[in-house]
């Protein structure tokens, strides 16, 4: 029976062959139905805005993003001491669209806020008491000696040996 089965995998593989040709050759075509939305490029000046594309995170700037939506979609940019940006895009058919927006600074007085300055005092830790209760360990810390002798158990064999041959005479 282990002997049939290389040849019948061997045959198995043959006929699939013409099958795949076939399946190859054949002149039916798939259409993939027309996509809506489009591709929106996003740029920002300063780069490295975070995009937020309908209250979604969608990365940072440049950025080329593909929705399914058309329409006008509201568009968000934030970066760190940079205002936010805050406008919409309209994504029309399947055309690529540019979106750019310029984030201007944060202006200066807004960034150096003074705040006052408050002393901080520092709690010091007393050191650890050492304990004086034993703890009593589950297993003795040291081998004890073995209670029996090898000598002891070399003379009980050979005894068992001496039995077993006068119990056979």
């Amino acid at each position: 029976m282990k002997q049939s089965i290389p040849p019948v995998c061997l045959v198995f593989l043959l006929l699939l062959i013409p099958v795949g040709t076939v399946c190859a050759l054949s002149n039916t075509t798939t259409t993939t139905p027309a996509s809506t939305g489009g591709n929106i490029f996003f740029d920002t000046d300063p780069q490295g805005a975070t995009i937020w594309l309908e209250n979604v995170n969608i990365g940072t700037s440049p950025i080329t993003y593909h929705t399914d939506k058309t329409g006008t979609l509201a568009v968000r940019a934030t970066k760190r001491l940079f205002q936010d940006y805050a406008g919409t895009v309209t994504v029309t058919g399947s055309n690529r669209i540019e979106f750019y927006a310029v984030l201007p600074p944060v202006p200066n007085n807004l960034m150096t806020a003074t705040t006052p300055v408050t002393p901080v005092t520092t709690a010091t830790i007393p050191p650890p008491v050492k304990s004086t209760k034993s703890v009593p360990t589950p297993w003795p810390s040291s081998t004890p000696a073995s209670p029996v002798d090898p000598a002891v158990v070399i003379g009980a064999i050979s005894l068992g040996f001496g039995f077993m041959v006068l119990r056979r005479r």
